[in-house]
């Protein structure tokens, strides 16, 4: 790290040269190929000089150009050459410190951070990249603790290096177990890198011509595979992709989740990390937290598994407090975090029969088009053959109607203390957790067909977001409504009943 000027303002790591250079790297392949190829031609040896001059001038400037530094109330940023650029983070306003590190920034200690404001999404924060891995350990726990205690004015002590910060007790929520792997195959994420890689390489294929070249080669063994029988090829390339899927989606969960801890500081912010390769640690002040959301994908059903986030403000996103785990992993996790016990799994106060027969008919609907195809090839199809199409209109009918009850199932609202839960009418489960102190107001909409049903649609609004409750009656949804902002609530009705 360079020493601090005397004023207080420190620059980015100089290392940050360097790290642009090596990843650069990969764009400077087919100029090194070139000149495996066609030897120490001037054109590509002169496209290689000139990627790593580029390359070289875009870290430098970064370097050159920005200043950061810590007060006693606020971050300070500083950067742009022709174009000038101050900005401010005001302590009191900061919502989150996300720390990344690449393999390249790992091996070299060092770090990007992220400070979030919660105003105007990524356009807003704050981004130090990079600094020395030390000093991103200690601006994070300094830029978001509670107490006014004095800081440095530069964040560094005499010598340039960081300043100590004192160990601060931690709780420690979760932690990756070996056996969670197990829920790795239960993604879409290996199939859906599959169907990516397939389509990538047929395009690859087509666009180098490979596909005449190649014509008589594929046919062949075309013809061989054709003699294998149907019996044989078709459980063979299921199976195939199926193991391939699985081995990707492993591979996968190992590289993102690898290590992860979720533990709670002494000052009650939530603090996550996690990767192998790339890492990724993030910081939330626990009075960000607005609630909690537990998600069960359909696959991951079967193994009992399920993902938690965090429904915090001043993030892009709702940041992982659980990674794919058991499900009562999931349901501990949000009762400690929110610091409630029974909230995740109270049953669900469901929306009455007006809202099951909407989902019976919206899966009656959508399996219409299906059906009517199914008995029109019934009616053309030869004597031997009517009965097929049949079957599989009975077998959608049979699984539209299934689904329509599962997801009314999962659809559903109850207050427990100052938690409202809801439940979305989706298969995959999914149970949004929101504490009242996080619930800014309330939005009722009606559709056309709703209004026509009775029922509306009642919309959750918090600080990190909105969260709907679908097919409700009117009396329902005053009630949730009164029950969470009581004053407020109580008086608009007395005014719209008047």
């Amino acid at each position: 790290m360079t020493r601090p000027e005397e004023d207080g303002w420190n620059r980015l790591s100089p290392w940050g040269i360097g790290t642009r250079v090596i990843k650069a790297v990969p764009s400077l392949i087919p100029a090194l190929i070139g000149v495996f190829f066609l030897g120490r031609a001037a054109g590509p040896v002169f496209f290689i000089i000139a990627g790593v001059a580029i390359s070289a001038l875009v870290g430098l400037l970064p370097w050159l150009t920005t200043r950061w530094r810590v007060t006693e109330d606020q971050l300070e940023l500083r950067h742009g050459l022709v174009r000038k650029v101050s900005a401010t983070a005001r302590r009191d306003r900061i919502r989150s410190v996300d720390v990344t590190a690449g393999p390249i920034e790992r091996a070299l200690s060092l770090r990007k951070v992220v400070v979030g404001t919660g105003v105007g999404g990524k356009e807003s924060a704050l981004i130090l990249d990079p600094i020395p891995a030390d000093v991103a350990e200690a601006l994070g726990h300094d830029l978001l603790r509670r107490t006014a205690a004095p800081t440095p004015t530069d964040g560094l002590d005499e010598g340039g290096d960081p300043p100590p910060v004192a160990p601060q007790p931690e709780e420690e929520l979760a932690r990756l177990r070996p056996e969670w792997i197990r829920f790795a195959p239960f993604s879409l994420t290996g199939f859906a890198v599959v169907a990516a890689g397939a389509g990538i390489g047929f395009r690859i294929v087509d666009e180098a011509g490979l596909r005449e070249r190649g014509s008589e080669l594929a046919e062949s063994w075309f013809v061989k595979i054709l003699d294998l029988g149907a019996a044989v090829v078709i459980p063979a390339a299921v199976v195939l992709v199926v193991i391939v899927s699985v081995l990707i989606s492993v591979l996968a969960y190992v590289l993102a989740f690898w290590g992860f801890r979720l533990v709670r500081r002494a000052d009650g912010a939530l603090h996550t990390s996690r990767g192998l390769i790339s890492t990724v640690a993030a910081t939330i002040e626990r009075k960000r937290v607005r609630g909690v959301q537990l998600h069960e994908p359909v696959l991951m059903r079967i193994p009992r598994g399920a993902k938690l986030r965090a429904i915090a403000t001043g993030t892009d996103r709702n940041p992982t407090l659980l990674p794919p785990a058991p499900r009562s992993e999931g349901v501990r996790v949000a009762e400690q975090v929110l610091g409630r016990q029974g909230v995740v799994e109270r049953p669900l106060v469901g929306h009455g029969p007006v809202a099951l027969r909407r989902r019976y008919t919206r899966a009656l609907l959508a399996a219409l088009v299906p059906v009517a195809v199914s008995l029109a090839l019934a009616v053309v199809a030869p004597g031997a053959w009517k009965a097929l199409p049949i079957v599989g209109a009975v077998v959608v009918v049979v699984l539209a109607v299934a689904l329509a009850r599962v997801r009314y199932a999962n659809l559903g609202t109850v207050t427990d203390g100052d938690i409202v839960v809801l439940g979305a009418p989706t298969v995959a489960r999914t149970r949004t957790v929101l504490e009242f102190d996080g619930v800014i107001g309330f939005v009722t909409r009606e559709t056309f067909f709703q209004r026509r049903a009775g029922v509306a649609t009642l919309t959750v609004a918090t600080a990190a977001g909105a969260f709907g409750a679908v097919d409700v009656t009117p009396g329902r949804a005053a009630d949730v409504a009164r029950t969470v902002e009581p004053e407020i609530v109580t008086g608009f009705l007395a005014v719209s009943e008047a």
